[in-house]
Order: structure tokens, then sequence, then C-alpha cells
């Protein structure tokens, strides 16, 4: 068994061994519950492991990319609205 102190901050600490056991590491999110006295932490499922298994819809673009094509969307549109007058 291990203890920790909660502190005035309501933060306590995991055991170095505890971190090892279940492979956790820094920034990983954890699942905390309540069963009866006791409280349960988990570790959640990591997002970036599923990275990758769904194919996009559409080509990912830097945002150089994204700017021009919206910028040439804005002019298209003036253009447009400017021969309807």
């Amino acid at each position: 068994m291990k203890i920790s102190t909660l502190s005035s901050k309501h933060q306590t600490t995991l055991s170095a061994e505890i971190v090892r056991q279940l492979n956790l590491l820094p920034g990983m999110r954890l699942k905390q519950s309540v069963e009866g006295n006791r409280i349960v932490i988990e570790p959640l499922d990591d997002v970036s492991t599923a990275f990758g298994a769904l194919k996009p819809k559409r080509k990912f673009r830097s945002s150089a990319e994204e700017t021009a094509g919206m910028e040439a969307a804005v002019a298209k549109e003036t253009m447009e609205r400017e021969r309807q007058r």
C-alpha cells in the first residue's frame, strides 16, 4: 500500500512504482470516480493511439494554403457581386 498526502490545492502525488506499473506518462488524462468510500483513478485511452485509423475526407493543408484558399474564395465572391450590379 502506498500513502500520499492531499495538499491545500486538493492535489496528491502518485508513487513512482504505480506510475511505472501502469505505464503512465506526463500529460495523460486520468478518470476519477468514487466507488463506495474509495477513490478510483484510471488512465483514459490515449487518443493518439487511434491517430490514422480513420481516413480524412479532405486533404489537410498548411495555414498558408488555407489562407490563400479563403482569399481566393472572397475575391471570387466579390467579383460575382460586382457582375450582378
